[in-house]
């Protein structure tokens, strides 16, 4: 067994507990139930208390999501049938909307949903795939920046939003700028033409076709849509549910009217406010006690369970909270304007409705304003909700919301022309991914699959996460230039363009990867690597070929 589960965060716990490394007797405070495979996920989600919805909210909210899909061409029969279920029962994931569609880590989680949905149709009570488009965070790097992988060196190639400001609403991005999206397209077009020189010329062919293919999708979405949130909703609706018929329904966070059923997930917030902060902040002295380091702040005594939209420029402006016996009063700057915004709620009320197009949910409110207008027994989540979440889960506990089952997709690393050819190439079987122990694990995965063994498969998951890990450890602790080919290999195969980045599918866009699988296959890697039996955790590795 490697012991390279050096702890930090609570999230690094909880890997180290799915993996069986560690022991972790206080999951069920932080979580509640962590099951190890998909089919335990959905066992102890049907488990869960029934959950039930306002009905007229549920015939409101299936009106909203027909008209919406419908408007964006993506209302297939499947997609209608499932929103029709939607109160019934739901699995959901999500991710911001980002420029291009974002990384591969959005394909990754949808399918790691539509693998929950399927089981759990198997287990004969369907979870309806959902994913949410967050479109009301503010702008930053994450949201307006993609990086590409450069055939020069080991530095990325970002690809940025300009004529934007940090801080505004990204609902506000418009896709109206069509020589930016061609000039872009351009670039894209470039970085893939110089990786043509790794391929080999009986798939030039193909790879050409795969990349023309792409750009075509990517400037057809663009023109297709208003704003970033149609785009990224269009790039993986039609994956999703034309390419593939999985009937995934896609919920716009900032739409008016959603935002107006989902007022009252707020008021638990607001009416239990200091209750919330004593246990949030509890959670955060436990996470300490036990070493780790917490990934959210405490809460101070002027939390604010929502931020403020600013009515003039869209800044998603900070807001501080002052209590009183009759009232919560809160307070808060636009730094754009340099003006102060306040309103005050009656504590015997509480009466939102002239806000429902100003507040939006923070990290920890977003989830609970979901369960007022779906059933969610599952959320599909990263490392930064695991996270997050085990301070938010106890403190919302404590004042009566009851959260879904909590799990971490499989992240992935996969395989390119470039990568394979820079492996044989240059690097020793020390420095690559590459060896005879790493090949069989994988062939041995798959085998396990296809004989529903669990327990194999377990047990190769774990070592494959093995061989992943101590590979990733002996690159970080090489240091080279830029151009030299390991640090290229470090950037390529395991996305660490610089020292803030390790992860592929987070550091680069999905469509590297669908410039070998093809779009029409691209999800479907990943949905190949998913099963009843699949680990909840870990990592995965996709050997995609032309």
């Amino acid at each position: 067994m490697i012991t390279y589960y050096l702890m930090d965060t609570i999230g690094d716990l909880y890997e180290a507990y799915l993996l069986n490394k560690h022991d972790f007797p206080d999951a069920p405070y932080f979580y509640g139930k962590i099951p190890r495979n998909y089919s335990e996920v959905v066992s102890e989600a049907i488990n869960l208390p029934s959950k039930k919805v306002d009905p007229e909210k549920m015939v409101k909210l299936k009106e909203i999501l027909l008209g919406y899909h419908k408007k964006l061409g993506i209302l297939t029969p499947k997609v209608k049938e499932h929103i029709e279920h939607l109160d019934e029962g739901v699995v959901i994931t999500g991710q911001q909307a980002t420029i291009f569609g974002g990384s591969g880590i959005v394909g990754n989680k949808i399918v790691s949903a539509v693998n929950v949905s399927k089981i759990s149709e198997q287990k004969n009570r369907k979870l309806v795939p959902v994913f949410l488009v967050n479109t009301h965070d503010g702008i930053q790097p994450e949201i307006s920046t993609i990086h590409l992988p450069n055939n020069q060196s080991s530095a990325s190639k970002p690809l940025n939003l300009d004529n934007i400001t940090e801080g505004i609403v990204s609902k506000t991005i418009l896709t109206d700028d069509f020589n930016w999206i061609e000039e872009n397209l351009a670039i894209i077009k470039n970085i893939f033409s110089e990786f043509k020189s790794s391929i080999d010329k009986s798939s030039n062919k193909l790879f050409a076709e795969n990349v023309e293919h792409i750009i075509t999708f990517l400037r057809e979405t663009y023109r297709a849509s208003t704003n970033i949130g149609d785009w990224v909703t269009l790039i993986w609706g039609i994956q999703a549910n034309i390419l593939n018929d999985w009937g995934v329904v896609f919920l716009p966070s900032s739409h008016e009217e959603i935002r107006k059923l989902t007022l009252e997930g707020y008021l638990p917030f607001l009416e239990n406010r200091q209750k919330y902060i004593d246990e949030f902040n509890s959670a955060t002295e436990k996470i300490r006690e036990l070493g780790l380091n917490p990934t959210t702040a405490r809460k101070k005594n002027d939390y604010s369970p929502f931020f403020y939209e600013c009515p003039n420029d869209g800044y998603r402006i900070t807001l501080s909270c002052q209590e009183n016996e009759e009232n919560l009063t809160f307070t808060g700057e636009c730094p754009i304007e340099k003006r102060n915004y306040s309103f005050t709620l009656k504590k015997d009320e509480f009466n939102l409705t002239s806000l429902s197009n100003i507040l939006l949910p923070r990290l920890d409110t977003n989830h609970a304003l979901l369960e007022t207008i779906l059933p969610v027994y599952v959320r599909i989540s990263g490392p930064g909700e695991i996270n997050y979440n085990a301070q938010v889960i106890p403190a919302t506990r404590q004042i009566g919301l009851q959260f879904p089952i909590y799990v971490k997709y499989t992240r992935m690393l996969y395989n390119t022309p470039w990568i394979e050819k820079l492996t044989k190439e240059s690097l020793n079987e020390a420095q690559s991914l590459f060896s005879q122990e790493f090949f069989q694990t994988l062939g041995s995965i798959a085998k396990a699959r296809r004989k529903r063994d669990k327990e194999q498969l377990f047990e190769f998951s774990i070592r494959l996460c093995d061989i992943i890990i101590s590979k990733m450890l002996h690159a970080k602790q090489i240091n080279g230039k830029a151009t030299e080919d390991f640090e290229k290999y470090k950037s390529w195969q395991f996305g660490m363009y610089d020292s803030n980045h390790q992860w592929q599918e987070v550091s680069f866009p999905w469509f590297i990867m669908a410039s070998i699988t093809g779009l029409t296959d691209y999800l479907n890697s990943y949905k190949r690597y998913y099963s009843a039996d699949s680990p909840v955790g870990g990592i995965g590795y996709i050997n995609s070929r032309l």
